[in-house]
């Protein structure tokens, strides 16, 4: 029977009912019914940018540059749904030093019960500066500790991105604004760092240290007038200090994402050669901004980051857009978007588990990659993952095995197929250990939507993957599979 497929929104709803030799059968359940465990960015925030996601008492919080005259704070138990609370701080025309475009906040909870807004806005003389406002409450109103910027260097500096090490210092990355600063005659913006005495003041004495500029090809625009590293954030990880930037111009496609590694807080840094991580796709343009943030229960980690609301559009009418990311063995770093589907939701946040355990893969060949690649977390809507997917060597002969090594019960696969278009077939058939199948399951037309099997529980040992027809394909191969409970 020949699979019928259709699109429920931007994610691939497949219906099929497939038939083995034994006369076993899998009936596909109408995807519809797994939007309750699952979360899609576009359902987010929108009309803002720049986001700053955290967690605080049990919860998801995120504020964001919005009109440039105000900040709003967000709330979410779920990352899916957002409340929006209030505003937390303001701008004036005569009051404080600060009067308008209020870009890139960050709220920073100390260690001292307080909470710290670092932001950036526009002085009397229009030229961009740094400030920290701090509350007795998460929902402010928050105050201007100094009444002036949080130092002046005589021009304009935005993007601040307070940062407390293991050992306590602390330190602040931001960006010399390319409004004010001219390098080989070109209009750039730098990250630097500058060391803290505590959450409001710099140390005495402390150097504002220069970690990044544009270099790469991808940050140069074809050598444009102006060049951008901005939008600092940092991870750190086995003694090594990850500092995410964007590049590119946030107003039009070439807005992508990258990072550089040290193994001090204080650098010198050196830029990640697979840069960007994260880039423009054919639904989704100018991914950029970031902060990273752990689940509620601490077991995976997300990156929040602004798209723009409009893709064919750009500008700067831009959305909250969530995605998971993490780390290689090797120590890079590597991201799972854009996404514009259905992915399932956060850890701890629905009854949709990953079915995980030791594993045992095999393939019938491999021509690069390895087979446990597709239980490595990892997929990609770009160019950038293309190595880390294992594929075949054997074509329309091809097939993988995943081995539970005992028996497990399973609701639903998603398949992130290849980036590549030539590693596609047109059908694949699915085989569990009792001999019932999925068959004739097609691959969605984009790399980072998940074709997504969603049926009755089935108790199985394994999980086989099989060309059916490769159609255009070259050969096959696959980016990542996930298995999944619904508990």
């Amino acid at each position: 029977m020949k699979l019928s497929r259709k699109l429920l929104g931007t994610s691939a709803l497949v219906m099929a009912l497939s038939l083995n030799a034994c006369g076993k059968q899998v009936e596909l359940k109408d995807n519809s019914g797994l939007k309750q465990y699952t979360y899609t960015n576009g359902n987010q925030i929108t009309n803002i940018g720049d986001p700053y996601l955290f967690t605080h008492d049990g919860k998801y919080y995120c504020t964001a540059t919005e009109s440039g005259t105000y900040y709003g704070l967000y709330e979410s138990e779920d990352l899916n749904s957002w409340n929006r609370l209030t505003n937390i701080f303001y701008c004036s025309g005569t009051e404080g030093w600060v009067r308008g475009s209020l870009w890139q906040p960050q709220i920073v909870v100390g260690n001292d019960g307080k909470f710290y807004l670092y932001y950036c806005g526009q002085n009397d003389d229009k030229s961009l500066r740094i400030g920290v406002a701090v509350s007795d409450v998460l929902t402010g109103p928050y105050t201007d500790v100094h009444g002036a910027p949080l130092f002046d260097l005589g021009y304009a500096n935005i993007d601040p991105n307070f940062y407390t090490d293991d050992d306590g210092r602390m330190y602040l990355y931001y960006s010399r604004d390319c409004s004010e600063n001219v390098v080989d005659g070109h209009h750039v913006s730098q990250i630097y760092v500058v060391e803290m005495a505590d959450y409001t003041h710099v140390k005495e004495g402390a150097e504002h240290i220069l970690c990044i500029t544009p270099q790469q090809p991808w940050e140069l625009l074809n050598n444009a007038d102006y060049q951008w590293n901005e939008g600092p954030d940092i991870l750190k990880r086995d003694g090594t200090y990850y500092l995410f930037y964007s590049g590119g111009f946030y107003g039009d496609r070439s807005y992508s994402m990258g990072y550089a590694t040290s193994t001090s807080p204080l650098g010198p840094f050196t830029k990640y050669e697979g840069n960007p991580i994260i880039s423009s796709t054919e639904n989704a343009s100018g991914p950029g901004n970031n902060s990273f943030f752990y689940t509620l229960d601490k077991k995976e980690l997300f990156n929040a980051y602004h798209t723009h609301t409009v893709t064919a559009m750009a500008g700067g009418n831009r959305k909250l857009t969530i995605d998971r990311c993490g780390f290689r063995e090797d120590g890079t770093f590597f991201m799972n978007g854009p996404t514009t589907t259905m992915q399932p939701a956060a850890s701890g946040e629905s009854a949709l588990t990953k079915v995980e355990g030791n594993f045992t893969v095999t393939a019938s060949s491999t021509a690069s990659g390895t087979p446990k690649a597709v239980l490595d977390g990892e997929f990609s809507a770009t160019a950038s993952g293309k190595e880390r997917e294992w594929c075949a060597e054997d074509g329309k002969k091809a097939s993988l095995t995943i081995d539970f090594g005992e028996e497990k019960q399973i609701d639903c696969l998603f398949l992130y197929r290849s980036y590549e278009d030539a590693a596609t077939p047109k059908e694949v058939k699915i085989t569990f250990s009792d001999g019932s199948t999925i068959d004739h399951v097609e691959f969605s037309d984009d790399s980072a939507e998940a074709t997504i099997l969603y049926f009755d529980t089935i108790t199985t040992k394994s999980v086989k993957i099989e060309v059916r027809d490769m159609g255009n394909a070259k050969r096959f191969a696959l980016a990542e599979v996930g298995i999944y409970q619904i508990q």
